[in-house]
This record gives C-alpha cells, structure tokens and sequence, in this order.
C-alpha cells in the first residue's frame, strides 16, 4: 500500500471516528433525557396509581354507606306502613264515633 493510501484510510477512519463520536455523544443527550422522562412518568404512574386505589377505598365505602341507608330506608318503610295501619285505626274509630254521635242527636 502506499503512503498516500494509507494517508487517506488514516484520514478515513479519523472522519469515521469524528462522527461516531459526535452520534455517541446525541446518542448519550438522548438517553439523559429520555431518563427525566421516564422519572417523570413512573412519578405519574405512581401518583395515579395512589389515586386509583384512595378512588377504590371511597366507592367500598361509597357501596357500605348505600347499603346502610338501603337498610334504614326498608326499616322505615315497615315503621311507616304500620303506622298508617294504626291510623287506619283511629280513624275507623273516630269515624264510627262521629257517626254515633251524629246519629244520637
């Protein structure tokens, strides 16, 4: 090979280096800030997991509470009917006592 030859391949592989080094070092500015990215992102994903699960506790409790006032909601229905029952009642007799009365005079 000749000296200009091997001159020119120096030359070559030098410009080959160059620039590899230069994509290398994109390549790392790249990754650095893909890194914050991703830190940002798992901080989300960790924020919105935390509020999903305080999401979840609120609906069992959401669940609990309905199923209470489903059940105090079906007690006062019972004490309701058996009140109308009683005043049912008195007014029969009110009824009947007025009628007897009116008939009376």
């Amino acid at each position: 090979m000749a000296f200009v030859d091997i001159e020119k391949t120096m030359q070559f592989i030098l410009e080959m280096q160059a620039q590899h080094s230069i994509a290398v070092q994109k390549l790392d500015e790249q990754m650095a800030n893909h890194e914050g990215r991703i830190a940002k992102l798992e901080a989300s994903i960790a924020t919105l997991t935390d509020l999903v699960g305080r999401l979840a506790q609120a609906e069992i409790r959401l669940v609990e509470r309905m199923d209470d006032l489903a059940r105090s909601q079906a007690h006062t229905d019972e004490s309701q009917a058996h009140t109308d029952q009683r005043l049912n009642v008195l007014v029969d007799i009110v009824d009947k006592l007025m009628r007897r009365n009116s008939s009376s005079e």
